[in-house]
Parts: C-alpha cells; sequence; structure tokens
C-alpha cells in the first residue's frame, strides 16, 4: 500500500481585480459583513462565520486597499496618539497597552509628539496630520487644551479619549496618583507638604495637574499651601533645591515628587545636607521603578497597572470603534497604591 504523502501547496498569488465583494460572494456573506470582519470587529459574528470570510480571503488572495476605504468612509484606519512634551517616564508602556487595544480591533496607532514651541505649534501640525491622514480618531494624552480638542474635532476627528472630568481639568489617573501621594505624607505626620518637578527643558503638564490635587488635599487637611521645587538629576543642583525648601519650610516636610528619578535625587540630597530621612524630610515617588527599589534607604512610591490607569481611555476607544468590553474600574483609586519603602 502506497504510503499517504503530504502535499504542500504554494502560496495563491495575489489575482488582480479581486474585491470584497468577490470574497462576501464566495463567503455567502454581505459586504459590510466581510468589511466587518477584516477591520477586526468579529466579536458580533459568529466562528463560522469569521472562518468561511478568512477562507475566502486567503482563497482569493484578496488584500483590502487601505486607500480605497479611506475615500469610500472618508477616513483611514489610523488613530492618532497625542502625546505631550513630558519628562513622563512610562509613556512607552501607556502608548502600548493603547496601541495593543487599537490592533486589537483593526486599527493602527500613529503617534504624534509635541516637540514643544508652544500649544499653538503642536496644534497646527496636529491639524496637518489630520488632514493629511484623515485619520478615525484621536486619543489625547495631555497635549491638548479643551479648546485644541474642539477645533480638531471641528476638522472632522473624532477625540476617542473622555475629556478630564476634574473642576482643574485633571485626568482620573493623574487625580488618583497625587491623592495616593499626598494622603500617604500626611497620614506618615508630616505637617506640611511640597511638590518636586523635575528640572527640564521638557513640558510637564501631569506635574502641574499633580501639584494641583496635592494642594487641594493639602487644603482639605487644613495644611499649609504646598511649596513646589525643581529639581534637576544633578547632585550638587538637587542639594540646592532641597536646601532652599528646607530654609524657607523647616523640618520635617514630605515631598511628593514626579517621577521615583526625581524622588531618589530628593532623596540623597536630604541625605547629603544631613537631614535624616524619613524623619526631617519624607520622600514619595510614582512609578515602582527598580531603581527606586535598589537603593537605601528604599524608595516609597505608587504603583499601578498601566492598562488599568488608562482603562478609561481603552474603553473609550472601543465603545467608538467596535470590540469586547472589560469591565469598567469602578474605584479608579485602588487602581493605585503606596509601595512603603523606607524614605516615609
Amino acid at each position: 500500500m502506497e504510503s499517504e504523502r503530504l502535499t504542500v501547496l504554494p502560496p495563491t498569488p495575489r489575482r488582480p481585480g479581486v474585491t470584497s465583494a468577490d470574497v462576501a460572494r464566495l463567503a455567502g456573506v454581505s459586504r459590510s459583513t466581510v468589511s466587518h470582519i477584516l477591520n477586526g470587529q468579529v466579536t458580533r459574528f459568529s466562528e463560522e462565520t469569521v472562518e468561511r470570510v478568512r477562507e475566502a480571503v486567503a482563497q482569493l488572495a484578496y488584500v483590502p486597499s487601505a486607500a480605497g476605504r479611506s475615500l469610500v468612509l472618508g477616513r483611514s484606519d489610523l488613530v492618532v496618539l497625542a502625546v505631550p512634551n513630558t519628562t513622563l517616564t512610562n509613556v512607552q508602556d501607556i502608548i502600548e497597552a493603547i496601541a495593543a487595544d487599537l490592533d486589537d480591533v483593526g486599527y493602527s496607532a500613529v503617534v504624534h509628539f509635541d516637540r514643544g514651541g508652544g500649544p499653538a505649534g503642536n496644534l497646527s501640525r496636529l491639524r496637518h496630520l489630520v488632514e493629511t491622514l484623515r485619520p478615525a480618531g484621536l486619543v489625547d494624552l495631555g497635549s491638548l487644551s479643551p479648546a485644541d480638542l474642539d477645533a480638531l474635532e471641528e476638522q472632522g476627528c473624532p477625540v476617542l479619549s473622555p475629556r478630564p472630568r476634574n473642576v482643574h481639568g485633571v485626568d482620573e489617573g493623574n487625580f488618583a496618583i497625587a491623592r495616593a501621594q499626598a494622603e500617604h505624607l500626611i497620614e506618615r505626620g508630616f505637617p506640611e507638604l511640597a511638590y518636586a518637578y523635575l528640572d527640564d527643558r521638557r513640558d510637564d503638564p501631569f506635574g502641574r495637574m499633580r501639584a494641583t490635587v496635592v494642594a487641594d488635599v493639602c487644603a482639605e487637611a487644613g495644611l499649609p499651601e504646598p511649596a513646589r521645587i525643581s529639581v534637576p538629576l544633578r547632585a550638587a543642583d538637587a542639594q540646592t533645591a532641597v536646601c532652599d525648601l528646607l530654609r524657607t519650610r523647616g523640618r520635617p516636610v514630605g515631598i511628593a515628587c514626579s517621577n521615583d528619578e526625581v524622588a531618589v535625587a530628593v532623596t540623597f540630597a536630604a541625605l547629603a545636607l544631613r537631614a535624616a530621612v524619613p524623619g526631617d524630610v519624607g520622600v514619595v515617588g510614582v512609578g515602582g521603578g527598580s531603581v527606586g527599589q535598589l537603593v537605601e534607604p528604599r524608595l516609597s512610591t505608587v504603583t499601578f497597572d498601566v492598562r488599568t490607569s488608562v482603562s478609561s481611555i481603552r474603553q473609550a476607544i472601543r465603545q467608538a470603534l467596535g470590540g469586547s468590553q472589560e469591565p469598567a474600574v469602578n474605584d479608579f483609586d485602588d487602581t493605585f497604591s503606596v509601595l512603603q519603602g523606607a524614605t516615609t
């Protein structure tokens, strides 16, 4: 008896002139069904229907035309992520989390960084990008004012990210981070707080948001208005910044920092000035980075899961573009927690 042979077929070459109508006819479905499935919106259809469409696509070697879709729909399959000119250290993790969700529903992310130079220039470059790409929407990560977002929507680009609901225009994530920092320092007994920015040529919109929230928490607790200091990542200059703070505000003082790097710089500046940490100076960072956990004293810091921290943006994207919905985060404050170290 002749043994069975496994025949490996060569890949089917692309057939010119094949359209989505041909795919729909072969699969026995409508063209709209083909369009939805090829755009990644598969949850509304049975597995059998999805498989039939995919088999028809493979058999016909059909390649969707992005340019054609853009002309027909008036938009592309791109979503712009507007990223501020920021000192935020985990911005790449945030971008990756959002881009993964976009990929799941058949869209691709285009990242637009604010290069600095003022809000007008940033908006002008974004408007040109929107006109050129015709994106399906835009996600703002803190780069744009409400008026800028209105202007882009009037241009025909839907804003997919939710607008900040806090009275100061602070998004949920930065609001929760700053409250966690301030409340932790107050609970540890510090009668006066300060907020430490990274001294950098880049803007720090998230730092400004958090400093405002720290001030609100101090007002609620009956504490003085917190000082704001700018801390370079240079030992001598960081010592000068901390020395000026201690001279004007005295000791003890709790310092909420814009990220873990700033917190490490503040901690070692205070120690170099022979201030006790945490007796004279309490320090809490943000991010839970490995560096802050390897130094001595080990850093107290606010930790969080990046994907959960941007859950409101991810939910808004899925509601606008399709895809399965994840359970909503009911208590957003629980997403952020203070990892107790030796600096508070």
